[in-house]
């Protein structure tokens, strides 16, 4: 089959949706089919356009049934599709959303996110890893200092992504920022500023605070072997639709410290004991700082559910969506 996987931004930006398309095409294209990424709809020919979002995806679900009213669509949802723009009432989104002949999300619990007359269409898909995770270097023991590190008995916290205010991105620097005897403790934030809003907070965090460490965009192999040689990675979102951060994070076993969210409850699991409750940052690195020990455990609770993140199990995901597609399209 010719299948158009479209990002809403431009595949030359640094964002988790660029990861997203290159791993669907890279995994579509291993499995036999004629998968290309682009920027919205290219307008060549396809059998099935998979689209990155609802609503900022919309123009090419529009476009696409336009010039290919048989051809399939498939929508991949995002978090800013769940929690934001979908339960504003973004008519575009719900135009796209009623076109589209499946939609895909990451986890179990975003189900329950659309009504009924859409849910017969939406079908899970974890996503998984792609070959760049082992190419990474062994994760450091969690006592143990980085070579980054201006200290031999630093307790690194990695932060990953691009500051927006939806991450939260100076939620741990501003927890640490509470406790000054905690002098073993840095922050290591990972990701460029995408607004002058965030760029600011970032410069003022590291003339403010020596324990914050800004390293602003990296490559996506040495943002990733960064967090592999942190003690503890922090996801403080306000919403998630299902990181990469912490898929990565679970695969490097990274303890993760994460805020109790739906998108971060459906890849982590409902048990999952690295959660902190809201207002309670501090606390929660607290515990991890004191009780180093204990970090093992989230990292076998972790690592319990790696299974559903493989690449072998994505692929047959989106192979039988494809099989259904394609059953569809013979027998109507």
């Amino acid at each position: 089959m010719k299948l158009c996987v479209a990002s809403p931004y431009p595949l030359s930006e640094l964002k988790g949706n660029t990861v997203t398309t290159e791993r669907i095409v890279a995994l579509l294209r291993a499995a036999g089919h004629a998968a290309r990424a682009s920027h919205l709809f290219d307008g060549e020919d396809a059998d099935v356009l998979i689209a990155l979002h609802a609503v900022k995806g919309a123009p090419a679900v529009f476009e696409f049934r336009k010039k290919f009213p048989r051809g399939k669509v498939v929508i991949l949802i995002t978090g800013t599709d769940l929690y934001e723009s979908l339960p504003a009432g973004s008519e575009v989104g719900e135009r796209a959303l009623e076109m589209a002949d499946r939609i895909v999300v990451v986890q179990e619990a975003a189900v329950r996110r659309f009504a009924e007359s859409l849910r017969e269409k939406v079908r899970v898909i974890p996503a998984s890893l792609d070959p760049i995770m082992s190419a990474l270097p062994e994760k450091r023991e969690l006592s143990a200092s980085s070579e980054s590190s201006s200290s031999s008995s630093c307790f690194a916290i990695s932060v990953l992504g691009h500051p927006r205010a939806v991450k939260r991105p100076f939620l741990t620097i501003e927890a640490i920022a509470k406790h000054p005897e905690w002098s073993d403790l840095e922050v290591w934030q990972i990701g460029e500023a995408l607004d002058p809003e965030s760029r600011e907070r970032g410069r003022e965090w590291v003339a403010r605070d020596s324990r914050y460490r800004w390293f602003g965009g990296l490559a996506r192999e040495e943002a990733l072997a960064l967090c592999a040689k942190s003690a503890l990675t922090v996801n403080s979102s306000i919403l998630e639709g299902g990181a990469n951060a912490i898929v990565e994070a679970m695969t490097m076993g990274v303890p993760i410290l994460a805020s109790r969210i739906e998108g971060n409850v459906g890849l982590l699991g409902e048990d999952y004991a690295g959660y902190f409750e809201e207002g309670k940052l501090d606390e929660a690195i607290q515990v991890a700082r004191d009780r180093r020990f204990q970090l093992q455990d989230w990292v076998a609770q972790a690592s319990a559910r790696l299974p559903l993140f493989s690449p072998e199990s994505e692929t047959a995901s989106w192979l039988e969506l494809l099989d259904e597609l394609n059953y569809q399209e013979t027998s109507s």
